[in-house]
């Protein structure tokens, strides 16, 4: 077999070479083209020819091979092996049938006008390798995993390259296809060159290839038993494993139904029926503070799901993958639903005591994790997300719900301070005590032995100190895992009107606000909490020593405080003017970024760059702003310690003179030092911190706002396809007009409705409202006679497939495109891709399936709704919704769209123009200025002259 690319080689070079050889055959109305050989070229003239292997005896499955492109020659199939050669024509496809007789004959001796070529050249074949030369090499087909180019004949004295043996003989066993170029081809020194159009005519040479396309087709045989030997080795191992599965759920379930009522853990397997996954899952929930909903309240069961993930789908909870390796049973990475290795039966993680405890989720038993049974459990694990409580939240319940699960860091914390204020007061007393008494009467012992205990406590505070300052650092690890998962599930939560009224900027700022304060207080806390414990202590030495120098001291703190609070609220108020201009800077990168093609075309990129420049020059400004008052508090924490010691002093040589002793002086004198240094390392923290308040704001819309789907919210079931709508009226804005003005319809199961009228008459925000993703002011929508504001409207739309305007895919593959997040096999995302027209398109890319896309950059508008369109097709949705999603289509691919929806009996609810989607439709809706004008069968509606679609279709066609 030779093929003669189109994109690389002439189809000149085969057409010139054959001329009019042959006899041309119309494939127009043949499914299957049954390729006669061995003495038989066949020539692909135009279009392109699918290659199968079948038994030849039986015409049993299909094995495909390849696709002949125009220029392709394949030489018949030889009689014998079991399995033969079979085309099935694409559209447009014709080819020649050329008999071998017809070619070129060299001379040779006894050659006259009678020369028979069967007699000269007779069929035989031989099953075993015999030595060929390079070039009958470079024609000789191997078997594999498919059809594709292995190497390229070198010409002009190139190296075979990798394909070739040191003794000049191919090694590859693969699918060979050997492209020729006009000109000449040179294979070292073993063959003389040829002229390539001689080369293909030649009838020697193919009579040659005759013995070894009896060969291919022994090889192919072998290949085909392998698949289908590896396919029943598959299809034995999952029967084998569903039997070992169904007897593992028996003896769990005869288990827990004979232990039943024997405890705590024994009673959470009995509520969940006797469910070990449902079990397991409830004692790693309750472990995280999680409620799951009863399985009688979990709706549509999506079989593709893991059974943790349909038990945390159903509970609408979120999860991650978490990977148990190294000596994970030693660190405490939240209560896990595990997996043993060898059954794959679940069960609970739970930490306890510095390790974890595996929990069987039937019989209650607690078996302690180490190093010895580690392996017993699968390298993989399923960690919950514990959600927000619905409604608004405060600061306060923000930071209660942050602290779940840090009970023994907080007991830590209290230990460390209470050490650390403890530790605190010594200083003062010791150095009252020394310099006051022992000092003045020469008691060195007493002085040696004070030193000694105030080293060991400076030892010991430092101990304690590293233990609070780890202690604070955990917990606001924790708190931020906690946190900032908790944020993004409330913000994917919210309904979609609260996307559309904030840029990206701001979305950006509200999504990753927890982490952005855990940044800015990083470090904070531990020199907050130590300078306030420190302060505190000393305060109260103050007291206990002199009240009326205490309350001094406290005036001065009092005014201290005063000026740095006004410099704090200074600071926030351009602190909060630098987070709106940054969210305003990042979105306008974002747009530019995005429009940046219009802004070439327009050429208006130096008008983008100026605005962008103007708005980062007053960002600057605001920085220098807030700096400047940054520096002044700095200057006055480094003023104030002294001035405040030097008033002090002149309290105690004036008005307080003889208050006190020289060691109570001492000992004053160093505790309202402690103090004002305590005060002046808080004050700093504090300013530090006020950058938070901002940031807070931009988080605290998500917490305000209420979700779109309630805890009380019911599941719909699994859908059947009805869907109603009674006196929808909408408006965008309060005091807006009405987009849709008092819209009733009612749609059956399985029935293929279009809704036409101009542009602005409502049909896209209809479209909305029929999935929930704007609430109408009056009205209703009903699924199966089900109110939707009352269902859990994401368990609608996972039943549903939805297509909307200017849809963009995610990044990644294609394959990753078409399946999302679920496990769909690539066999799936085949068949989704042809029923969407896109699968032809996929076979030429580089990387078929696994074709890196970036926002739909790599691919053609036409190829990026049928993207969409697939990904919405591979879960065979019971309701379809399009807006447009065929525009950029031609009429054949609109076809192929059209015929895989309607098999799939799924009720569609299309928004087009276009006449050949609106006539293929059961009933065609008008609409216009918000309501509906008209409604009925397309070909009733078309009858009516002057009827709006009639009018609509009649202006499309001017």
């Amino acid at each position: 077999m030779t093929s003669v690319p189109e994109h690389a080689y002439p189809h000149d070079t085969v057409a010139a070479a054959f001329g009019a050889l042959g006899t041309p055959v119309d494939c127009t109305d043949l499914r299957s083209v049954h390729l006669e050989g061995p003495q038989v070229l066949w020539l692909v003239v135009a279009g392109a020819l699918d290659l199968f292997a079948v038994d030849a005896a039986q015409q049993g499955h299909w094995h495909f091979l390849g696709r002949l492109e125009p220029g392709t020659l394949l030489l018949g199939p030889a009689e014998g092996p079991q399995h033969t050669l079979l085309g099935r024509p694409l559209q447009g496809c014709a080819l020649r049938r050329i008999p071998l007789r017809e070619l070129y004959r060299p001379d040779y001796p006894d050659h006259n006008n009678t020369w028979a070529y069967e007699q000269q050249y007779p069929t035989r074949y031989d099953t075993q390798d015999a030595a060929l030369s390079l070039l009958e090499h470079a024609f000789v087909l191997g078997i594999g995993r498919g059809h594709r180019v292995l190497f390229e004949a070198p010409l002009d004295g190139r190296t075979l390259g990798d394909g070739v043996g040191a003794d000049g003989v191919v090694t590859d066993d693969d699918v060979l296809w050997m492209p020729v170029a006009p000109g000449t081809v040179q294979y070292g020194s073993a063959c003389s060159a040829e002229a390539a159009g001689a080369l293909l005519v030649d009838a020697v040479m193919w009579q040659r290839m005759v013995n070894q396309q009896y060969r291919l087709l022994a090889t192919l045989d072998r290949w085909i038993e392998r698949l289908e030997r590896a396919h029943e080795d598959r299809t034995a191992a999952g029967i084998k494993a569903g039997e070992s599965v169904r007897e593992q759920a028996d003896r769990t379930l005869i288990a827990s139904i004979g232990r039943a009522g024997g405890g705590s853990s024994r009673r959470a397997a009995s509520r969940g029926g006797g469910d070990t996954t449902y079990a397991a899952c409830r004692l790693v929930a309750e472990a995280a503070g999680i409620t799951l909903a009863d399985r009688a309240d979990g709706g549509a069961v999506n079989d593709r799901l893991d059974p943790v993930e349909q038990v945390a789908v159903a509970s609408r909870i979120r999860t991650r993958p978490v990977r148990l390796d190294g000596r994970w049973w030693r660190e405490n990475t939240g209560p896990l639903v595990g997996y043993r290795a060898a059954s794959g039966t679940p069960v609970a993680l739970l930490w306890r005591r510095g390790g974890y405890e595996s929990v069987h989720p039937a019989s209650g038993r607690r078996t302690r994790v180490d190093q010895t049974n580690a392996d017993e459990f699968a390298p993989r694990a399923v960690m919950f997300y514990r959600p927000l409580p619905e409604g608004r939240l405060t600061p306060w319940q923000l930071f209660r719900f942050s602290l779940r699960g840090t009970g023994g860091d907080v007991r830590n914390l209290a230990l460390a301070t209470l050490v650390t204020v403890a530790t605190g007061a010594l200083v003062p007393l010791a150095t009252g005590q020394v310099l006051g008494v022992f000092v003045p009467n020469a008691e060195k012992s007493l002085v040696v032995q004070v030193s000694l205990a105030v080293m060991v406590t400076s030892i010991v505070s430092a101990a304690f100190m590293l233990l609070q300052n780890l202690t604070i650092l955990r917990m606001e690890g924790r708190m931020e895992s906690a946190l900032q998962p908790a944020v993004w599930d409330r913000l994917l939560r919210l309904p979609t009107r609260f996307f559309t009224s904030r840029s990206t900027g701001e979305l950006a700022s509200a999504a990753m606000g927890v982490s952005a304060i855990r940044r800015v207080l990083s470090g904070i806390g531990p020199v907050a909490l130590q300078s306030s414990t420190v302060g505190a202590m000393n305060l109260v030495l103050l007291l206990l020593y002199s009240v009326p120098l205490a309350l001094a001291a406290l005036a001065m703190l009092a005014v201290i405080a005063g000026v740095f609070l006004a410099l704090g609220l200074g600071e926030l108020r351009w602190q909060r003017r630098l987070v709106e201009l940054g969210n305003k800077l990042n979105n306008q990168a974002f747009q530019t970024l995005r429009g940046l093609p219009k802004l070439r075309v327009a050429g208006a990129e130096s008008f983008a760059y100026a605005a962008w420049a103007e708005e980062f020059a007053r960002s600057r400004e605001l920085q220098r702003r807030a700096g400047r008052i940054k520096n002044a508090t700095t200057v006055l924490n480094s003023v104030y310690l002294p001035l405040c010691t030097l008033i002090m002093f002149v309290l105690l040589a004036g008005p307080a003179r003889g208050s006190l002793t020289a060691g109570e002086f001492l000992t004053f004198s160093t505790a309202v030092t402690m103090l004002l240094t305590s005060v002046t390392q808080l004050t700093g923290a504090l300013i530090s911190a006020a950058a938070v308040l901002p940031m807070f704001e931009q988080v605290k819309p998500v917490l305000d706002e209420a979700p779109e789907v309630r805890d009380a919210s019911t599941q719909p079931g699994e859908l059947q396809g009805a869907i109603e709508a009674r006196g929808l009226s909408f408006r965008y804005s309060d005091d807006g007009p009405l987009v849709l003005d008092d819209v009733s319809l009612s749609i059956r199961p399985g029935e293929f409705v279009a809704v036409v009228g101009p542009s602005g008459c409502g049909k896209s925000t209809l479209l909305r409202l029929l999935i929930g993703f704007d609430r109408p002011v009056s009205g209703s929508v009903l699924y199966d006679g089900q109110d939707l504001a009352a269902l859990d409207q994401s368990a609608v739309r996972r039943q549903c497939g939805v297509v909307l305007q200017n849809a963009q895919p995610l990044s990644g593959s294609i394959l990753d495109c078409i399946r999302g997040a679920e496990s769909f096999t690539q066999e799936e995302a085949w068949e989704a891709a042809a029923m969407a027209g896109l699968a032809e398109d996929i076979k030429r890319m580089p990387m078929g399936l696994h074709t890196m896309i970036s926002g739909g950059g790599a691919v053609s508008g036409g190829q990026r709704q049928r993207l969409m369109i697939a990904q919405a097709l591979i879960r065979r949705p019971r309701v379809l919704f399009f807006d447009e999603a065929t525009s950029a289509l031609d009429n054949e691919t609109q076809r192929t769209v059209i015929d895989s929806t309607r098999a799939l009996n799924a009720t569609r609810v299309v928004i087009a123009h276009r006449l050949s989607t609106v006539m293929d439709a059961d009933r065609v809706i008008v609409m216009s200025q918000g309501r509906v004008v008209q409604q009925g069968p397309p070909a009733q509606l078309l009858a009516d002259t002057g009827g709006r679609l009639h009018e609509l279709l009649r202006r499309q066609l001017r």
